[in-house]
């Protein structure tokens, strides 16, 4: 192990390497063109921490010299065309790559690792696995976007701290910003929950730059697990692919989903486990009546995982009567006045249209987080696709994460409601959304929060949406 490391930038990549590289004893520096006082309250908190477990911060340097480092780690925002490469080539640094921060996770994390990534259902789906394997006597080290929304942060933090000793196994969610990180941790098994058009604006627009980025899960697994609708990016990939979908079974090709495919089964209500190798088909009768269904799709990746490693039909039976859902997945927060209130962190297209199918019959007073958290995204895709269930749409325009007001940002997601029967009002925080929500509602009404701070938050964006719906309920209890 080299002695001295330079870590270039300190956002969301470089803080976890430089943590992750100070635990194992390497004198790091962490080096920004950002001055503290530039960096939002909760990215100085963390660098706090850093500097608090002795890493040496240089913030406000524009031109970083190598000279005095052994190794240098460069944050993927620099470009190749920055003076620091020619500095590093001309003097024989070495470069940390994501090669070398998987090593050091996987030098640690020793136990079997089932990794999850996908563009929607990871959490959930960490969630369940991690309740069957509970269920059957394992030891589970889980760690998810639940923890913190970087989950690479999460996770070496849980290193620092030792979280994950004395585990069995490790059931980790791998979004694309933790891949680009840590895309080559040795996994027992990859799980693939599927592959829509979202985040697509991190990418440039571009579908096969996102795939690109989910593909390093491919290599990275020794069994890989993946939905079947990704069966015509990934099959000429990976012969050996396992598929699961929750779909009817006839209407699918098993000609494409060699060796195994798994699938969760509806028959006029009563479900059954299918495993159909081409050779023989197990089929097992399951009670999911515990599960909300917009998450089958999920359960059914968890249930393809379980058994894949070796767990029995008993194990996963036990560990899906164990689970209740997971916190900001349409997590039901109470009833305020007759209105029922649900708090989901949805924001694309696809998830968000999974979250609402169910309820899309019912008068819906949707509340809508600033979608802009940690990245910019698309504020007229999620216009478009909640005006095609609200009644009423309530966006505000504080970010949580970041401590920060944009208010374009929910007057852009507005206007792009194409249906005008919906009523549009932007206000500035969720607690106020939820406030004036309670204004509006009727009794059998249902109020629904979306947004991403519901994850990248969870706690906080959670406390201001029961303190406005609470402070609605006494306001407007005699309207």
């Amino acid at each position: 192990m080299f002695k001295s490391c330079l870590v270039v930038g300190a956002g969301n990549a470089g803080r976890p390497v430089a943590r992750l590289l100070n635990h194992q004893g390497v004198d790091v520096t962490i080096s920004d063109a950002k001055t503290f006082d530039e960096f939002t309250t909760r990215r100085q908190g963390r660098l706090k921490v850093l500097e608090d477990e002795g890493i040496t911060l240089k913030l406000g340097e524009k031109q970083p010299k190598v000279d005095e480092y052994d190794a240098v780690y460069l944050a993927p925002t620099i470009p190749e065309t920055a003076p620091i490469y020619q500095q590093i080539k001309d003097q024989q640094k070495i470069i940390i790559t994501r090669k070398t921060i998987s090593d050091i996770v996987n030098n640690i994390l020793t136990m079997d690792k089932i990794g999850i990534t996908g563009s929607f259902g990871k959490t959930t789906t960490t969630d369940m696995l991690t309740h069957i394997f509970k269920a059957a006597g394992y030891k589970v080290y889980q760690c998810s976007s639940m923890k913190w929304n970087l989950v690479s942060e999460a996770i070496v933090d849980d290193i620092i701290k030792g979280e994950y000793k004395g585990a069995d196994i490790a059931i980790v969610e791998l979004p694309h910003g933790t891949l680009g990180l840590l895309g080559e941790l040795d996994l027992k098994i990859g799980v693939l929950t599927n592959l829509r058009p979202e985040h697509l604006c991190e990418f440039g627009g571009s579908m096969q730059k996102y795939v690109d980025r989910k593909a390093c899960i491919l290599p990275a697994s020794q069994t890989l697990v993946a939905n079947s609708q990704c069966g015509d990016l990934l099959t000429y990939k990976r012969d050996d692919t396992i598929y699961f979908n929750f779909e009817d079974q006839e209407e699918l090709d098993l000609e494409k989903y060699k060796p195994v495919y798994i699938g969760l089964i509806d028959d006029d209500g009563n479900y059954h486990i299918q495993i159909d190798t081409h050779d023989e088909i197990s089929d097992y009768e399951v009670d999911i009546d515990t599960v909300a269904y917009y998450t089958y799709e999920n359960l059914t990746a968890a249930i393809a995982a379980s058994m894949t490693y070796g767990l029995t039909i008993d194990d996963v039976k036990r560990g899906i009567s164990n689970f209740t859902g997971v916190g900001g997945r349409m997590e039901y927060l109470g009833k305020f006045n007759g209105v029922d209130a649900y708090y989901d962190a949805s924001y694309g297209d696809q998830s968000v249209r999974q979250a609402l199918e169910a309820i899309k019959d019912e008068n819906l007073i949707i509340l809508y987080d600033n979608v802009d958290s940690t990245t910019i995204r698309d504020k007229k895709e999620s216009g478009r696709t909640i005006g095609d269930y609200a009644n009423i749409v309530i966006a505000s325009g504080y970010v949580e994460v970041t401590n920060t007001l944009d208010m374009d940002s929910a007057l852009e997601l507005l206007g792009a409601i194409e249906n005008d029967d919906v009523v549009k009002l932007a206000v500035c925080t969720v607690d106020e959304a939820a406030e004036l929500a309670m204004k509006y509602a009727k009794p059998g009404d249902i109020i629904v929060h979306l947004g991403p701070d519901a994850s990248n938050s969870y706690e906080q964006a959670k406390t201001r949406m029961l303190k406005g719906l609470n402070e609605g309920s006494k306001r407007y209890d005699n309207q």
